[in-house]
């Protein structure tokens, strides 16, 4: 994993993240192995086509179980599976297709009374099939990159790459082993911070620049720019784009926390957030490379990315 993470005080040796960090640390998740030499075909289920959320769950069939950013997990866990999944039941209906298709796997009547107990086996394989990003690169076909948990024993996982079609056939480019996923929490390259001098991108921010602040009081004061941090995120990585209802909008990891702690990707439409309501908030692939973090100087440690004021996922340890 490319992590960089500076600060202005050059009497600190190590630089420590916090369990929210922009990534959880690990091996770096490029394939290490081989190449596959030539493309390779895997069947599909017999009929068709097939819509976005069956060719998802074709693939997690053919490639094994999936090594994945658990959003129940990072940056920090979100209680028991059980009460995320009671949570975010509203959030699987709305992804109807999905919903039904594994709802239809597990033999559970969707359209009748749901059960905690069924909400939580249809949660289990739902959060594992919305992490499969599959964009559309031509007529009935679809491109993936996928990393597979290691074998009983291992630790390496396997990361295949290719294109599936709508028969839900697979063509495999690239195969090769692989190390744990990243998990990055950090904003996207682009996001506007507010500073004195109007709105920076966040990775041309630099150690010891100003920035706009708030005190306890909620003020804005100016702070700088005490430690910065990067993360380079795997190529499925997604982000979420929340706007409100004044205008104000920030495009961040789903573990980004808000000002008052709670996570950018929990989140729904009409909750409110610095005075305004949420009006969307909308997942969406990060083809940004690398994600971005900031450590600020001042009492609360808070910076406002697009006008919204948001906390660090950096630990501060030794930065005030």
């Amino acid at each position: 994993m490319s992590r960089t993470l500076h600060r202005i005080r050059p009497i600190v040796v190590v630089l420590l993240l916090s369990i929210a960090a922009c990534g959880p640390g690990g091996p770096t998740p490029e394939p290490t192995g081989q190449p596959t030499p030539s493309p390779t075909t895997l069947p599909g289920p017999t009929g068709g086509p097939l819509g976005v959320a069956e060719l998802r769950l074709v693939l997690i069939d053919a490639l094994g179980p999936r090594w994945y950013c658990d959003p129940d997990e990072y940056p920090v866990s979100q209680g028991t599976e059980q009460e995320r999944a009671i949570e975010r039941w509203p959030e699987l209906q709305a992804e109807n297709e999905l919903l039904r298709a594994i709802a239809k796997r597990l033999s559970i009547d969707v359209d009748g009374q749901v059960t905690d107990a069924q909400k939580l086996a249809i949660y289990r394989q739902w959060k594992v099939a919305v992490s499969v990003e599959l964009p559309l690169v031509g007529e009935g076909r679809y491109r993936f990159d996928y990393l597979a948990q290691p074998a009983p024993g291992g630790s390496e996982g396997k990361r295949t790459a290719g294109v599936i079609a709508d028969t839900g056939v697979s063509t495999i480019e690239h195969e090769a082993a692989a190390g744990e996923p990243m998990c990055p929490i950090c904003l996207a390259r682009g996001t506007l911070i507010d500073t004195p001098g109007g709105p920076v991108a966040v990775e041309r921010l630099g150690l010891g620049d100003s920035l706009w602040t708030l005190d306890r009081a909620g003020r804005r004061v100016t702070g700088t720019v005490i430690a910065y941090g990067s993360t380079e995120a795997p190529p499925d990585h997604a982000v979420i784009r929340l706007v409100l209802e004044d205008g104000r909008s920030v495009t961040a990891s789903s573990g980004h926390p808000l000002a008052d702690g709670r996570l950018i990707g929990d989140l729904r439409t009409g909750d409110a957030v610095d005075g305004s309501q949420v009006v969307g908030v909308t997942r969406e692939p990060y083809p940004g490379g690398t994600t971005f973090d900031l450590v600020v100087s001042g009492e609360t440690g808070l910076y406002l990315a697009g006008g919204i004021p948001i906390g660090s996922t950096l630990d501060q340890a030794g930065s005030s």
